[in-house]
């Protein structure tokens, strides 16, 4: 069983979230014999299964969740549309 031990904002560095990025937070769990494993996910996704610090774990730690997985492919994407803005204006 994995434990939920603390979730925190996910860290942006020096940039903000980009329009339309959605919020993703810091997951860190631990299981039964005390590893831990942090993960960063959509916050919403968190909300919508009433998910919070000291509750257990739903999901198969291997499995990747579909709404997570396209969450990311879309952050992949518009973090590269960010960084090829900025190449342009450089020019």
């Amino acid at each position: 069983m994995w434990t939920i031990q603390q979730i925190s904002e996910a860290d942006y560095g020096c940039e903000e979230r980009l329009p339309g990025e959605p919020l993703m937070v810091l997951v860190t769990l631990e299981s039964d014999i005390g590893e831990i494993l942090q993960f960063e996910m959509p916050d919403n996704w968190l909300l919508m299964q009433g998910l919070d610090e000291g509750d257990e774990w739903p999901e198969d730690i291997d499995a990747e969740d579909p709404e997570s997985a396209k969450a990311q492919k879309q952050a992949e994407w518009m973090e590269n549309y960010y960084n090829a803005l900025q190449e342009l204006e450089e020019q």
